[in-house]
């Protein structure tokens, strides 16, 4: 049940679904930049390459679960306060990156399961077989293939600027930032 708008501004820390799904989250998203890195150098048609391709889709689907539980959740549970102590760029910007992010998140699996549809593979889930959305297309596949690798650079700096923007939380006025979503009590 969410926190009513009177405790809101008591809290100074985010509850411990939203640290759960962030971390959770940041350790899966990880694991798929290496995973991402690494199989593309992989013979084409080896079992090694095949297994790890798999493995990479279904973490990716995992993510993009995880990410519609998350948008939930905030959409459900009230905002902590804005943190005390940052200028006016500074919260714009780290309301943009945190928009970016979740945009990006949404592409990321969404580009990845478009172009695997038009590589001619089936997608499966964890094993359980997913629609294929379209037939074979070499042409879409590496348009789509094109487009989510860049879409996995862009978040991969948004990720990085997201870290930076953490780490410039841990001394002095603003030390608060970055506590809220490590896991502890209020």
């Amino acid at each position: 049940m969410p926190t009513s708008t009177a405790n809101l501004s008591q809290r100074t820390r985010h509850d411990l679904v939203t640290v759960t799904l962030h971390w959770a989250m940041t350790v899966l998203i990880l694991v798929l930049f290496l995973l991402g890195w690494y199989m593309v150098d992989l013979p084409k048609g080896s079992a090694e390459r095949t297994y790890f391709f798999g493995l990479h889709k279904s973490i990716g689907l995992t993510v993009a679960a995880l990410l519609v539980l998350r948008i939930g959740w905030r959409l459900w549970t009230p905002r902590l306060a804005p943190a005390e102590g940052l200028t006016r760029w500074q919260r714009k910007l780290s309301i943009l990156t945190h928009r970016l992010l979740y945009v990006f998140m949404l592409l990321q699996p969404l580009t990845g399961y478009i172009s695997s549809s038009f590589a001619g593979y089936p997608t499966r889930f964890w094993g359980l077989p997913l629609p294929q959305w379209a037939g074979k297309d070499p042409v879409l596949n590496e348009l789509f293939s094109g487009v989510h690798k860049s879409c996995s650079m862009l978040l991969a700096l948004l990720v990085g600027l997201h870290i930076c923007g953490a780490l410039a939380h841990l001394s002095g006025r603003h030390e608060n930032v970055l506590r809220r979503m490590l896991p502890g009590r209020d």
